[in-house]
């Protein structure tokens, strides 16, 4: 078996710069408009600290977007030992071993994976650059060969001895 990597698509990183940088000036145009106003007084306040709450917001969207970006990005890795799950908060177990996979599901935009000691990781496939049911085949398809088991119809049919 061969070592499989989804990641999110890049675009995600890169508008998330977008938005950032957006969110950042348009808070320091509030900046220099409430400078130039010079407000007094519980409006001052007012003004100040909503600004700030938006420029820390959008200075935390332009940091994800240039994490994300960089590399430092949601993935879901697949190899011969298991699974690596990093598509997010609350995805439950992180490092799986194909051994303690019990079963797989799809479920709209998540996939289930069952584990032993009554554990769950979901992977959160509108993270990915992977449709659900695709996922869950390949995972499915993984446990199977980790298992020994073999489709059925794969058998190679001798030909039958001819009647002389």
């Amino acid at each position: 078996m061969s070592r499989i990597v989804y990641r999110a698509p890049l675009a995600l990183g890169v508008r998330g710069i977008g938005i950032g940088a957006i969110g950042l000036g348009v808070a320091l145009v509030g900046a220099v408009l409430t400078l130039a106003a010079g407000p007094s007084g519980v409006l001052a306040v007012l003004v100040w600290t909503v600004l700030a709450v938006c420029a820390v917001a959008a200075g935390t969207v332009l940091a994800t977007g240039v994490l994300r970006a960089t590399g430092l990005r949601t993935r879901l890795v697949l190899d011969d030992d298991g699974f690596l799950n990093a598509t997010g908060p609350g995805a439950g177990v992180r490092r799986v071993a194909w051994r303690d996979v019990r079963k797989v599901q799809s479920d709209g935009a998540v996939v289930s994976v069952d584990l032993a000691g009554s554990k769950q990781s979901v992977i959160r496939t509108s993270m990915l650059d992977v449709e659900p049911r695709v996922l869950a085949r390949e995972l499915r398809s993984r446990l199977n060969r980790d298992r020994g088991y073999k489709p059925l119809g794969t058998a190679a049919v001798e030909d039958p001895p001819s009647a002389p």
